[in-house]
């Protein structure tokens, strides 16, 4: 990601803004994905119009889809403490629409990279996740 291009349009605001919008996304998708992962696990298989072994393998990647939907739809309400919380963590104790004044664009340049890496490493899992009840599928035909 090249730092001219996040600042030369609006100034230093680019990158928090940037850092805004992946921390929401990154509490939105881990909320909710574990809420429906959760939710999923409680609820039994229906005793008719169940898909099978299909659905089951298929359900994971619906989930994700519902998730980012779902993150991008409300997360924003939600991750606004969490989103005051963290800037507080990174060493000032501002409001975050003063973020730019306070948190420098290395700092906000860091914080995003490690969003990203762990939003990659939640799909990652996810991605593991159904491989492996792909292949119970394939050995179960």
């Amino acid at each position: 990601m090249n730092v001219n291009t996040l600042t030369s349009a609006s100034g230093a605001a680019a990158p928090q803004g940037e850092l805004r919008e992946k921390f929401d996304q990154f509490v939105g998708e881990s909320m909710f994905g574990q809420m429906l992962k959760s939710m999923r696990e409680s609820l039994g298989k229906p005793a008719y119009l169940h898909g099978g072994r299909a659905e089951e393998v298929f359900q994971s990647q619906l989930d994700q889809l519902m998730v980012e939907k779902i993150s991008d739809a409300s997360a924003e309400q939600i991750s606004q403490p969490m989103f005051e919380l963290f800037t507080a963590n990174m060493g000032n104790r501002h409001e975050a629409s003063e973020l730019s004044s306070y948190v420098s664009e290395d700092e906000a340049e860091q914080a995003i990279k490690q969003l990203g890496a762990l939003q990659q490493q939640n799909k990652n899992q996810d991605n593991e996740t159904s491989s492996a009840a792909l292949s119970q599928l394939d050995i179960s035909i």
